[in-house]
């Protein structure tokens, strides 16, 4: 058996069995992160060419490609973000393997939790740096919306979670202050449309401030996706059925700012706050939240 960059192929008869390579999909999660080919590069310390490479034997192992262009950097295509959903589970069961098997035990373990509105590129950077600089801290995270993570810390489920608030309560470190917006697909009109349709979901930070503002604009709305994850209102605010609102400076494939020109009512800020529990982790938790507290006001700045 010979081993290519990208897949053994093992002969059975007529029966051709491929594997996948570890490496190709952990190439593909650092484009996901970073945004950018170049600085995905930089962070796995190879050169862009050879990443490149690496993305185009995706392209020709799947007969799809991975890439598409957005702004000054890169996004994943629909195929390669379902693909990527994978591609974690199997990057992650690898480094389990090693960890198990050659003898490297983690000196600690630190339980995270990130809100569900706010998971971005900037804040996977932010991981990834807190994980390169730290090998061997066990990070196992979570995602879920902000009151119930808060909920979970009281019970002793995590050692730092970073939310989305419209305060800053007793015990949350502040972080930033970021200005929402109201978005819909490029080019789109839905946002024009008599009674507004949304692309929240009710379980969403941001949908009860929505429903307020129209409401006391006077203008009706109605509830334009099912109770889904965020890719149901992602999906259906890119295909011009709905708006949604985001934090400004989150840039999200087929999505843009609406250009409304007032006839939709303004937003209040979100604050961006981090809590750190007490116990044994809580030196690894503190740092931690000094990553995340950099990646929130890059995005802050970006929005401003």
């Amino acid at each position: 058996m010979f081993e290519t960059n990208v897949f053994d192929r093992l002969h059975h008869g007529n029966r051709t069995m491929r594997n996948l390579d570890i490496a190709t999909l952990r190439s593909l999660q650092a484009v996901a992160e970073y945004g950018a080919v170049t600085r995905a590069a930089e962070a796995l310390n190879m050169t862009q060419s050879a990443l490149s490479m690496q993305i185009k034997r995706l392209d020709d192992l799947f007969g799809e490609a991975m890439l598409q262009k957005h702004g000054r950097g890169v996004i994943l295509t629909d195929f390669a973000t379902e693909l990527l959903v994978e591609a974690r589970k199997l990057v992650a069961l690898n480094d389990a393997i090693l960890s198990r098997f050659t003898g490297h035990r983690p000196e600690a373990r630190l339980r995270v939790g990130l809100t569900s509105d706010w998971l971005f590129t900037k804040v996977a950077q932010a991981v990834r740096a807190f994980r390169q600089a730290n090998p061997r801290i066990e990070l196992i995270i979570n995602d879920g919306r902000s009151k119930d993570l808060r909920s979970q810390m009281k019970r002793g489920e995590h050692d730092v979670i970073l939310t989305t608030e419209f305060e800053t309560p007793p015990g949350a470190i502040h972080l930033a202050k970021v200005d929402l917006a109201w978005f819909g697909a490029i080019g789109g009109t839905a946002w024009s449309q008599r009674p507004v349709p949304l692309a929240n979901s009710p379980h969403c930070a941001y949908y009860p401030v929505g429903l307020t503002a129209l409401d006391r604009a006077g203008i009706e709305w109605v509830q334009g996706v099912a109770d889904g994850g965020s890719d149901t209102w992602r999906v259906t605010a890119a295909a011009d059925l709905g708006i949604t609102i985001l934090p400004r400076g989150i840039a999200q494939a087929g999505l843009e700012p609406v250009d409304h020109g007032g006839a939709l009512p303004p937003l209040p800020p979100t604050w961006l706050n981090v809590y750190v529990a007490d116990g044994p982790a809580r030196r690894e938790a503190a740092e931690f939240a000094g990553y995340l507290r950099r990646a929130v006001c890059e995005v802050a700045a970006m929005a401003a």
